[in-house]
């Protein structure tokens, strides 16, 4: 018998039981929403196997290997080693594992430890696995191109005459409820009784059985793939009983659903539906759901009902999804858009779309109105009557008919939109129009009312609504709300609501009363506003209550409060009264919601604020909903199936492009590679039925602050992670935004690189100050040589200044003093002029002998390294037997070698210092005390003369004299510190100090000696 395609039958019903409900609900293929996924939307084709395992995954066995689906993407699974699936024939989920059947023989297990490879052999049949199934023993049976076998746990078992089992060949194997086995061979069906080990013949002659199927009342259902026919049999106290029904087109596939609908696939006309068959009759009854009506193809190979009630068909061209709306369509003409909705008091619908006349809905018919498209708003007033307005005009119903009630104000544009109209107590028409502002019309007058801001995206409201009083509601645009008592703008009273009241709500869209509190919402929430306060509700922050356009309130039967049912772009949502009644206890709760048709949202762009409303309540309670897709309505009194909480998983992680294991299997941290850049971690959420509805948050504990909101990403991205240990942690928030029920966790670390690792840094870090110390003695030793070279060119050219003083200047006085001399011989001895003559040749003796002094030293030469405390011991003596003061010298510490620099400049200083207490101070005792200390070289020339006068104690010295700056000079030039200390009673003291690494020359070592003397004997060669 031929089928009727589906949009020709008008009382069509299905029975589907969606999200495990204890009674069956019926509904036509119009109210079950299809999705397809086909080879170009990034799905499999040729889908010829499915099973759904424990954790939610849907496995796909196709013609190219075996895909993995999560509700949004297909990932092949990729086999270990050179292990490839190829073609899957069959699959059966059982515990955590996926047993796999292929095309071209062999089973494979896929299981939390990896896959187990079970090759055909003497007791594993050869060639296409057909079918597999669980018996109540929990042994594995399968039903394969040479045989039936059956794995026990341990051991494959060859099913053959000793169990009663004839013919060469296995079509179909399927296990009942009652635990009886089922088995197709070539031309006979058989069963094997719970317990038994031998099969029994139920008599039933069959071709090449497609699939065995079992209907709620316990009857067994099988097909023929190529015969056409499906047959019934009923098992009852041993007795048999048999009905076959041949179809037009063959049907290789059964499926009956929780509901006891019975789903058949067919090999070139879809999938058609028998509503609860009690017979094999029924079949004839069956309706079609083919390519033309959207399926991925006409050629079907298998379907599964998942947990949640979801009906999958895997077809020669993709997968297609059925699942019960929750939306029912309101029946309105298919593409008429953009609706603003308004129930009339005597339970009809009256809508207004922006590209057809105004309708009226009442009992399921469609009454077309006068009012000519578009329609951009709709109320009704407090006496019940309909107000619908466009850019014809302002029109007002009377009794089931629209009448027109005035024309726009004469400043309206020909294309200016009715944005919001409200009717107040005294009758007059408060109407709002686009980009023109707010008009009272008053007996047939139209009165401009001044905006209640300068600003230009306050000219008009966006919403107005009158409550039960007849006061007036407008909303503007910015966070405005205006409440006015009616009457002119001049006498009725005003109240504005905004930021100052803690309102923040952007564009103010939606307006509801009920009882003592208003609601509004807008583009960020809601609030309510109860008595002179306006009060936000804490929701989600997940994006979902963004541009909310409508806001009904439904009083709950049990009087225990009022649900909250919004409109927004993202879709509907239902506020509980337990939800909201926490949220009144603390303004600080987060409110949870339920979602309806999360996805279904608005056609129009928000910002150009859509004909309002788009959502209203009918008499009879239903909720009706503007969408993109026309107008829908809901039963709010229908029971709402609970959302299971979302598992979400850690799928894959790479790392800088290879892949690499994850911890939520194992439960171990992983190490990624050193210095990895770029690591990507792949998570997901199991949602076969509202994949699009979960959103997820991620955060990495050791890098992120606090969480990230991703939304409906499914990917994490972090590159250039530091060496450490880190931990992402996922939680995913289902449709009803509740989370999952643990976190997916993803534990690694990341080692440092070879070059950040402490023992690398320790080595390079000694090698480098080895090397820079020995660039440094390097340097030290060639500064030390130019250093030398200085010094000892300083004394070259100190012994010539020191020669040609002596040979010229001095050698010169001297023979002057003498020509003097002769001179003076020659003058009376009374003479005056004789006697100053005399005096000045006094004068000039002694300055010829301090000149010699100081042409002495400048020819002091070099001094022994050890022997700086000689030399100045020698000096003093000297200056002793001249008569005079007695010295004396102390050395402490043993006597180290000096830089060559220092060594001069420290015994110039203790020359001068010296000479001074001697020549100057007349003191009568001078002491030099040298200390070779380990950090500080010190030399003290102590005398108990006159003292030095405060004034000469500064680096100037004595004016004309150099001695005491050139001290101060020579001690800077070395890095010395000079102190002189001086007291008239006591005499003075001076002491040089300098650090010991500036001051001391340190011996090598014996690898730098050891290099100098190669290179030394390299220059002589």
């Amino acid at each position: 018998m031929s089928s009727t395609p589906w949009r020709r039958k008008a009382a069509l019903v299905l029975v589907l039981a969606f999200g495990g409900a204890a009674q069956a609900q019926v509904r036509s293929f119009e109210q079950l929403e299809h999705r397809r996924w086909v080879a170009a939307d990034g799905g499999p084709s040729q889908v010829g196997a499915m099973a759904q395992t424990r954790d939610g995954y849907l496995w796909l066995g196709t013609n190219e290997s075996l895909f993995r689906f999560d509700g949004v993407r297909f990932v092949r699974y990729e086999a270990p080693g050179l292990n490839t699936l190829n073609i899957v024939a069959s699959l059966l989920a059982v515990d955590d594992e996926l047993w796999v059947g292929l095309r071209f023989g062999g089973v494979r297990v896929i299981g939390p430890g990896g896959m187990r490879e079970h090759l055909p052999g003497p007791n594993l049949p050869e060639g296409a696995i057909y079918s597999l199934a669980r018996d109540s023993a929990r042994a594995i049976w399968v039903a394969a191109d040479d045989g039936l076998a059956r794995y026990n746990g341990a051991h494959w078992e060859r099913i053959g005459s000793d169990w009663g089992f004839p013919g060469k060949k296995a079509r179909a194997v399927f296990v009942d409820g009652g635990g009886t086995l089922w088995a197709a061979n070539e031309n006979r069906l058989l069963y094997l009784p719970k317990g038994e080990r031998r099969f029994v013949d139920s008599g039933l002659a069959v071709d090449w059985v497609g699939q065995i199927a079992q209907a709620r009342d316990g009857a067994i259902w099988l097909t023929e793939r190529y015969s056409g026919k499906i047959h019934r049999v009923l098992l009852f106290d041993g007795h048999l009983t048999t009905g076959t029904l041949a179809i037009d087109t063959p049907a290789i596939g059964l499926l009956f659903d929780r509901g006891g609908g019975l789903w058949i696939s067919t090999t070139g006309n879809g999938v058609q539906y028998v509503d609860n068959p009690r017979g094999i009759g029924a079949i004839n009854t069956r309706t079609t759901f083919s390519a033309r009506d959207g399926l991925s193809s006409d050629f079907i190979w298998k379907m599964l009902e998942d947990g949640d009630g979801n009906l999958w068909v895997g077809s020669n061209g993709g997968l297609d999804r059925f699942r019960q709306r929750a939306l029912t369509p309101a029946g309105f003409p298919a593409g008429s858009l953009n609706f603003a909705l308004v129930a009339a008091n005597d339970g009809s619908l009256w809508g207004g779309p922006s590209n057809r006349p105004a309708m009226r809905l009442m009992d399921g018919a469609i009454d077309v109105l006068d009012m000519p498209a578009p329609v951009s708003c709709a109320m009704r007033d407090l006496d019940g009557a309909i107000w619908m307005g466009g850019p014809s005009g302002i029109w007002r119903s009377r009794g089931a008919r629209l009448e027109k009630f005035a024309d726009l104000p004469p400043a309206a544009l020909a294309e200016s939109s009715v944005r919001a109209m409200a009717r107040d107590a005294g009758g007059d028409l408060w109407v709002s129009f686009n980009r023109l502002g707010l008009f009272r019309l008053h007996d047939g007058v139209w009165i401009a009312t001044p905006p209640p801001s300068p600003s230009a995206n306050q000219r008009m409201p966006v919403s107005a609504s009158a409550d039960a009083s007849g006061r007036l509601w407008f909303g503007y645009r910015d966070n405005l709300l205006v409440t006015r008592d009616g009457g002119d703008e001049k006498h009725g009273g005003e109240k504005r609501w905004g930021e100052a009241d803690g309102m923040d709500l952007g564009h103010v869209t939606a307006i509801t009363h009920h009882g003592q509190r208003t609601w509004v919402g807008g583009q960020r929430g809601i609030g309510y506003i109860d008595g002179q306060r306006y009060h936000a509700l804490r929701l989600p922050d997940n994006g979902l209550f963004a541009n909310i356009y409508a806001i009904i309130v439904v009083p709950v039967k049990d009087g225990r409060g009022d649900d909250l049912w919004v409109h927004s772009r993202s879709g509907i949502f239902q506020l509980t009264a337990a939800e909201l009644a926490r949220a009144y206890a603390d303004a600080s709760y987060r409110i949870g919601y339920r979602s309806y048709d999360l996805m279904g949202g608005l056609a129009n762009d928000p910002y150009q604020v859509l004909p309002l409303p788009t959502a209203v309540r009918s008499r009879d309670g239903r909720l009706w909903f503007s969408t993109s897709n026309g107008v829908a309505w809901i039963d709010p009194e229908r029971p709402h199936p609970e959302q299971a909480r979302p598992t979400v998983l850690i799928e894959s992680v790479q790392v800088d492009g290879v892949r690499a294991g994850s911890s939520a299997a194992s439960g171990a941290a992983a190490t990624l590679a050193p210095g990895a850049q770029r690591i990507v971690i792949d998570y997901t959420a199991l949602s076969l039925s509202a994949p699009e509805r979960l959103n997820f948050r991620y955060r990495l504990d050791g890098y992120d602050m606090g969480w990230q909101d991703a939304g409906r990403q499914r990917q994490a991205v972090y590159i250039g992670l530091g060496a450490g240990k880190y931990r992402l942690r996922v939680v995913a928030h289902n449709q009803d935004g509740l989370p999952s029920t643990r976190e997916a966790v993803f534990d690694f670390a990341i080692p440092p690189a070879l070059y950040r690792q402490p023992l690398f840094l320790l080595l390079a870090g000694a090698l480098g100050f080895g090397a820079l110390w020995m660039l440094y003695r390097i340097n030290m030793r060639r500064a030390a040589e130019r250093l030398r070279e200085r010094i000892e060119e300083r004394h070259s050219e100190r012994e010539r200044i020191a020669r040609d003083l002596h040979d010229t200047l001095l050698q010169g006085v001297h023979g002057l003093i003498l020509r003097f001399q002769a001179i003076v011989y020659t003058i009376p001895a009374g003479s005056p002029a004789r006697h100053s003559l005399e005096d000045a040749l006094d004068r000039a003796d002694q300055v010829l002998i301090e000149g010699r002094d100081r042409v002495r030293d400048l020819r002091i030469g070099a001094i022994d390294l050890s022997e700086l405390h000689d030399a100045l011991h020698k000096l003093g003596s000297e200056l002793e037997q001249k008569g005079g003061a007695r010295f004396s010298l102390s050395v402490r510490g043993t006597p180290a070698p000096l830089r060559p620099l220092v060594r001069d400049e420290v015994y110039q200083v203790g020359h001068e210092a010296i000479v001074n207490a001697f020549r100057h101070a007349h003191a009568l005792h001078v002491k030099v005390d040298i200390d070779y200390g380990a950090r500080l070289f010190l030399m003290t020339v102590d005398d108990d003369g006159l003292g030095i006068d405060a004034s000469y104690r500064t680096p100037q010295g004595r004016p004309d004299h150099w001695g005491l700056r050139g001290m101060h000079e020579r001690v800077a030039r070395i890095g010395a510190q000079l102190i002189i200390d001086s007291d008239p009673a006591r005499g003075s003291e001076i002491r040089l100090g300098i650090k010991a690494q500036l001051a001391y020359r340190r011996p090598q070592r014996r690898l730098f000696a050891w290099l100098r003397t190669k290179n030394d004997k390299r220059g002589e060669q």
